[in-house]
This record gives structure tokens, sequence and C-alpha cells, in this order.
């Protein structure tokens, strides 16, 4: 088709910098009042819907999509050219049958070198940008986005005064707990005690909170050694309990969903928990083949009393928000739909708190148990690794999880 012929007109499109389009919502100021650092990102700005467009038509700076995903593709600032355009031109324009610009082409024969100009512009750009305050706020989305490559299992926000620690397990499902897990959440703990965090907050991502023992894991590795894979999985029990036993700073829990076996018992290790009302909780350890863990066996018959106690760790009886309330597993219920807002309300009136006074106080409350729970949770892990070393043992969890399978 001549171009020439038809009537259309071809404008040479202006710097993107001087004609900004609204982006997100908000209007545009005068191009004048726009800071440097500004105008360069404004190239990669791309809209919010890009429509696809056909091989060979023009198409203006930032509008070219990636083929996958919605990110620009940035391409190097290219220099206007100094004459008019003409058909000639604008035919050399439109993309060759090999897929490239022969206008790109014309510009490397002629000796335009688009690497340097890039490249020097990017120098003056840093020196022009040397003198300027340092933005707090970049060290800050630094620190907040440093845990998605440290873990993958659990997600660490270090907030102001607290660190929060969600669990949002990727190696198994429903947040349960293997050795990975569990090594994580550890490590966050101790983390958060040599910084400056006044205490910590755990909770977790979705609609559960933690379903227990990952146990389509044991089970895994107990077919190749029995007796190896139980002492390791009852020696990770071990340390992950006396983490928390040994904690000095106020572990303040927000329970948001169900909480199953050793995600229950390790409740009266922490300090404060507050429950959604839709969450619950059950420790059914005959049920699945095992004894009780996270010094449930001490703490659940001080907390809520010997009968209460046998009834949960024995029968697996279920309670509810309420009832756990009422027994003292858990602090304060609150509803559902203002259960964040009314967490972190409470969470920033107590980082308002003197950290040492927070320490000191949780020492005079656990120090006189400290050596109790230590010793229960030794005990407990010795009986663990016992019966997940028999055959009996085995055969209760694989019948579990058969009716687990059946029932779904």
């Amino acid at each position: 088709m001549d171009l020439s012929k038809s009537g259309i007109k071809i404008l040479v499109p202006k710097s993107p910098i001087k004609s900004r389009t609204a982006v997100d919502g908000f209007q545009n100021e005068s191009p004048g009042k726009l800071d440097r650092i500004e105008q360069d990102q404004e190239d990669s700005v791309a809209p919010e819907v890009a429509a696809e467009k056909p091989v060979g038509a023009l198409l203006g700076p930032g509008e070219e999509r990636a083929r996958m995903g919605s990110r620009p593709r940035i391409h190097p600032l290219v220099p206007q050219l100094p004459v008019p355009v003409t058909t000639t031109i604008a035919s050399a324009l439109t993309i060759n049958g090999k897929g490239t610009s022969t206008f790109i082409e014309a510009l490397a024969t002629n000796g335009t070198n688009i690497q340097t100009s890039v490249t020097a512009n990017k120098r003056r750009f840093i020196d022009e940008r040397r003198d300027q305050p340092f933005d707090k706020r970049l060290r800050f989305s630094v620190r907040q986005t440093e845990s998605a490559y440290r873990y993958r299992d659990i997600v660490v926000r270090k907030q102001d005064g607290f660190t929060h620690i969600l669990l949002s397990t990727k190696s198994s499902e429903n947040n349960s707990l293997n050795p990975e897990v569990m090594k994580e959440v550890q490590s966050a703990l101790n983390t958060a005690a040599a910084d400056d965090s006044k205490l910590i907050l755990l909770s977790a991502v979705g609609s559960v909170f933690c379903c227990g023992l990952d146990f389509i894991y044991f089970i895994r590795r107990l077919t190749d050694d029995r007796k190896r894979e139980s002492t390791k999985m009852a020696d990770a029990i071990r340390n992950f309990v006396n983490t928390f036993i040994q904690f000095k700073k106020p572990i303040i829990v927000a329970v948001n969903g169900p909480a199953i076996g050793l995600g229950a018992s390790i409740l009266p290790l922490c300090d404060v928990v507050w429950a959604n009302e839709k969450a619950w909780f059950q420790t059914p350890y005959t049920t699945f083949g095992q004894s009780p863990d996270g010094c449930s066996s001490l703490t659940f018959p001080r907390i809520m009393g010997l009968a209460s106690a046998n009834e949960m760790l024995f029968s697996g009886r279920k309670l509810t928000a309420q009832e756990a309330c009422a027994k003292g597993l858990v602090s304060q219920v609150f509803w559902p739909g203002t259960f964040t807002q009314e967490v972190m309300v409470r969470i920033k009136e107590l980082v308002t708190c003197n950290s040492v006074v927070l320490e000191e106080s949780k020492g005079l409350v656990r120090n006189l148990m400290k050596g109790d729970l230590e010793q229960a949770n030794d005990k407990e892990c010795e009986v663990l690794k016992k019966i997940w070393g028999s055959a009996q043992g085995m055969d209760s969890m694989l019948k579990y999880l058969q009716r687990k399978i059946d029932e779904f």
C-alpha cells in the first residue's frame, strides 16, 4: 500500500516525558513540577490494559507489551531523526520478514551508537542524584521483602516494634508442620530475639491456623528407615518446642482458624492467644495413633483441669473458640469481620511499653515452670519416638490417613 497516496499522515511521536497521561486514577501535574526520578520511571509505566497490535503496526513509546505477562519491554531511547518523515522512511519503520526493524538497522549502519547514549544518560542521572538524601522507605522495603528470599514456608514481616511471623506453607497442606517448616519458624524466632523487636505476633495465611504434624511427609520417610526417621522427627519436635519455651520476648498468637494437634498444644507456651470466632481447637492424638506433644501433657491439665484435659487428649474433643476461652486456652475471642483490626490495635498498644519491662514480666511468669516444661517435652518426644518406631504406631497412622481419604 502506498502511504503517500492514501492520505495517511505519519507523525513522529512526542517524548512520553513531555506528554504524561493519568496513571492509576491520579491526575497529572505540569511536567515542570516532576522530579527527575519520576520522569525516568514514567517511561516504564504501561497502561492498565493494552490492546493487542497486529504485526507491522506502528507502536508508540511504552506501548509494546511482552507476549507473556504484563511487564512492558523497555527499549533504549532512540534519537529523533533530524529530517522530515517521508514515504521511504515510513516504509522502513515496518517490520521485515525476519522480525527486526529496518529502521534500527539503518541507524546502526549510519553509525548511531544507541548503547553509548543510554550509558551516558544513566551515568549523568546517577551523578545528579548522588548528593540527595537517602530515602528511608527504600531500606524498609528491602527489609520487608528480605523474608521472601530466606523462607519458603513462612512469611516474616519486620514491623515497627515487633516481628510478624505468618505460617504459609508450600511444602505441606493446611499449614502443617514438618521439619523444614519448624526450622524456618525457629530461625525467624532466633532472628527476632536478637533484633530490636519487643514482641512476636504469630498468625497464619488463609483460613487454617495449623493442622499439626504433616503425617504424609512423615510416613513417606518412615517406610525407608523407621527407627532413624522417627528419631529425626522426635528431635525436630523437641527443638521446635524448646524454642518456644526458652524464648524471652512475649509471643502473641492470632488464631484465625482451626488449630489441631501440635498447632493447638503450643498455644499455652505462648503468652497471649487471640482467636477468631470461627476458630476451633482439637488434639485427637489417639486418633492419629500417637501420644501428646508440645508439653500438652503438662500445660492442658494446669490450664483447664484434669478432666477437661483428658477429654481433649484422649477422646479428641473439639472446642469452639468460646469454649476454649472459657477453659483458659484462649485469652479473647473477636468477631471475624474485625479480627485483624482488633489484633493490630492491641499489638500497637503493647509495643508502646518498654522492652525491658515486657521481658522481665514474662520472665517472672515463665521462669518458675521452664524446667518442668523442658522435662515434659523430653519425655513426650521419647514416647513419640518409641511409638513411631513400632509397627503398631505405623499401622495406626496409615489407618488414620486411609479414613481421611475415604471421607474425602
